[in-house]
């Protein structure tokens, strides 16, 4: 026992004892100059050291150029590529697959699997049709059959609209020439309505609240109102607006004022749509134009 603890005196003695480092000429016995050290202070030495160099490349690896060299690390610039990268990659996406559905039509009409006369333009059978590149499975069909027959005496959707109209009269936005009539498949979801006379004013059709009110740069001067029943009503190509958003609004009340130039090319047609649920639905089945 006492052997050991000598042995363990010992080494603490040898670790904190103190050494002279000696540095002379090589041919020569002067002494130039003399280091007094230890084990104990060298060992601090080094960790002060591993201390520093730790500290040092962590400093460069975040807070200088090398940091680029970091596994896992990207750039803002490089995430702004990539970004980019991916969005464009999205679009070309979408870009092959009109292009696929418009080959898809081409074909068909030249086959003669589609009739000629009820295509309006490409693009409109492209849309009625986009369903047809993504193949459908076994169970998705079922399920789709299923649907349709469970739907197909469904009194309460069939009556939705009728319901929500009840006890709603509406007023004719403007009296005119009615020009264009509602067609989905051609991508027009109003009427367009061409002015009586020289100057009118575009009213609303019912109660409500300017949704949106400002001009653009296709449509000109638009206006969205919101009514009761989750309809919207929006009125297009007008000339000056009469009112803003946040605006109540009666039934009647003018909103816009739609001007005629003189040149029938370049007079304007008031375009009309009415919304429910974000379904469009045909106006002339509620409006007297």
């Amino acid at each position: 026992m006492s052997r050991k603890k000598k042995n363990t005196e010992g080494f603490w003695h040898q670790f904190f004892r103190r050494y002279d480092v000696i540095f002379t000429q090589r041919r020569g016995r002067d002494v130039e100059h003399r280091i007094s050290t230890s084990r104990f202070i060298n060992t601090l030495y080094i960790i002060a050291f591993v201390i520093v160099v730790a500290t040092a490349t962590t400093l460069l690896l975040f807070y200088s150029p090398l940091r680029s060299l970091a596994p896992g690390y990207v750039s803002p610039q490089t995430r702004e590529l990539m970004i980019g990268a991916s969005l464009r990659l999205d679009s070309l996406n979408e870009a092959v697959q009109r292009h696929q559905l418009y080959v898809m039509n081409i074909q068909d009409i030249l086959r003669g699997n589609v009739n000629i006369d009820s295509v309006s333009t490409i693009d409109s059978l492209t849309i009625l049709r986009s369903a047809d590149l993504m193949e459908r499975t076994e169970r998705e069909s079922e399920f789709t059959h299923e649907y349709e027959q469970n739907e197909k005496y469904n009194l309460t959707s069939q009556s939705l609209h009728k319901s929500d109209m009840d006890g709603l009269h509406f007023t004719t936005p403007l009296r005119g020439l009615l020009v264009r009539t509602f067609d989905p498949a051609d991508l027009h979801f109003g009427v367009d309505i061409a002015l009586a006379s020289t100057n009118q004013n575009v009213c609303s059709v019912l109660d409500g609240t300017i949704l949106m009110s400002g001009y653009t740069a296709t449509d000109g001067y638009v206006m969205v109102v919101q009514h009761v029943g989750n309809l919207v009503t929006t009125y297009k190509h007008l000339t000056a607006i009469l009112k803003r958003e946040g605006n109540k609004v009666k039934a009647g009340e003018a909103i816009g004022i739609i001007e005629k130039k003189g040149n029938k090319q370049a007079d304007p047609n008031l375009h009309f749509e009415l919304w429910h649920k974000g379904t469009a639905l045909n106006p002339t089945q509620y409006i007297s134009f």
